[in-house]
């Protein structure tokens, strides 16, 4: 079984940032940049070409959601959203994923003691964690 599907099934440590009945997102365990996040289907495909339509057709508006609620809390100046496919485009885990990496101008100090992919302390997914499903929660409330 897959890392990814052993952090949805709570066999592996995953900072949760947010569930539904097709995506879970969570911190990247080796961030880009403070508040990298992974956007995963809750079943298990390969990659998002093998991805069915129905998840394909509601994974925009978890990126939006997700893109939105990430960009705000963090006061990020810009967000990339990427998703691999295939070992040559740098996919290392095979469980459909999007990458939501947020980005600023300047060097922002969230995090001053910031290590680019480097297994970060355990305070680092916490805070984030709280800060962004704060983030969540008010981009929701904005919908209604």
């Amino acid at each position: 079984m897959c890392l990814f599907c052993r952090i949805l099934r709570g066999e592996e440590e995953g900072y949760i940032l947010y569930r539904d009945d097709f995506f879970t997102a969570f911190l990247d365990k080796f961030p880009v940049t403070p508040g990298h996040t992974l956007i995963a289907t809750n079943n298990h495909f390969d990659n998002i070409l093998e991805v069915d339509d129905e998840t394909l057709e509601r994974v925009g508006k978890v990126v939006k959601l997700l893109g939105r609620a990430i960009k705000n809390a963090l006061k990020a100046d810009g967000i990339r959203v990427l998703t691999n496919v295939g070992r040559s485009s740098g996919q290392v885990i095979f469980h459909t994923h999007i990458h939501i990496i947020p980005s600023w101008e300047d060097d922002q100090d969230i995090f001053p003691n910031f290590k680019p992919r480097a297994e970060q302390p355990k305070e680092y997914y916490i805070k984030l964690q709280r800060i962004i499903i704060e983030g969540i929660e008010r981009e929701l409330k904005g919908k209604n």
